[in-house]
């Protein structure tokens, strides 16, 4: 099976649904990451906190430790990611290229303006595909006025410490957004998830459409 996943920034991903991607790939599944920005950004005040050649590399380095090698890294502005037509170009470009089974983007309803718009995008350019999920919204991520549903749940206590490994490789992050309090906050929403489906930790997932098979070898 082959799985695009679809973010903003380098560390969207792995916040998300960095153990469902790194679970893929162990069971040998081909995953590829397409990133918008190269996330570099600055402050209120206009002072640059995470230059884009830092953000590249921890975001490799984080991808890296979940198994994905396949990474393509654009260059719209990290802070304003709008929907338009040059973005769902791009997504869509990616997407006839890699023709993937699976796409997982951003909720579509995420307050972090460029979340939102490569969600909208993705859905843009994916209207001819036939299985997306949205990964849901986790800190720093904005939250929504509308509810995030979760409706596809994915087990990954198997993967769970590559998770939070990923995300420890995002130093200039880690201290951002209040270190081991962030990391904390993630792995609690895991084991929330778990906890709602009898597993230890999970993932959930917000379902635009899905094609299944009622085959004896049934798959999404």
């Amino acid at each position: 099976m082959k799985i695009l996943a679809i973010g903003a920034h380098l560390d969207d991903i792995e916040i998300a649904c960095g153990g469902t991607l790194c679970k893929a790939v162990e069971n040998g599944h081909d995953v590829k990451v397409l990133i918008m920005s190269k996330s570099g950004y600055t402050n209120k005040e206009g002072k640059v906190q995470r230059s884009d050649e830092l953000a590249v590399e921890e975001g490799t380095k984080a991808l890296n430790t979940l198994g994905i090698t396949d990474i393509e890294i654009l260059d719209f502005p990290t802070k304003d990611i709008p929907w338009t037509s040059d973005v769902v170009n791009a997504i869509d470009v990616c997407i006839s290229d890699y023709d993937p089974d699976i796409i997982f983007t951003h909720h579509p309803f995420d307050t972090h303006q460029a979340h939102a718009g490569v969600s909208n995008a993705t859905i843009s350019a994916a209207r001819r595909r036939n299985t997306i999920f949205f990964y849901e919204p986790i800190s720093p991520s904005g939250r929504s006025y509308v509810a995030f549903k979760p409706q596809l749940y994915v087990d990954i206590s198997s993967t769970i410490e590559q998770k939070i490994a990923s995300l420890r490789e995002h130093k200039s992050e880690y201290h951002k957004f209040g270190g081991e309090d962030w990391i904390d906050g993630v792995h609690a929403r895991c084991g929330f998830r778990g906890y709602e489906i009898g597993k230890k930790y999970a993932e959930a997932f917000e379902v635009l459409r899905i094609e299944s098979t009622f085959d004896k070898n049934f798959s999404l």
